[in-house]
């Protein structure tokens, strides 16, 4: 099994070689994608520590998009 950081860069290696790395180009795409992981994860949880993701949820997003540059940006190397 993967790790928690390995599998993290592999989901945005995926995501960014398949939009070539324009996310706008496949933003629909992506946002289901995001959306159906985020769901899955939820319905994983409990109900208390569900609650407790879904009220933390806009403000990690909030942050996400001030980071969004650094988020997007690949380590160096591995876009091929």
């Amino acid at each position: 099994m993967m790790s928690e950081r390995d599998l993290v860069d592999s989901i945005f290696k995926t995501a960014l070689e398949g939009c070539g790395g324009d996310v706008r180009s496949r933003k629909n795409a992506l946002w289901l994608a995001a959306t159906v992981l985020i769901s899955d994860v939820l319905l994983n949880t409990d109900e208390f520590n569900r609650e407790r993701l879904l009220r933390g949820l806009v403000a990690e997003l909030r942050e996400g998009c001030e980071h969004l540059s650094e988020l997007l940006r690949p380590p160096a190397g591995t876009l091929h």
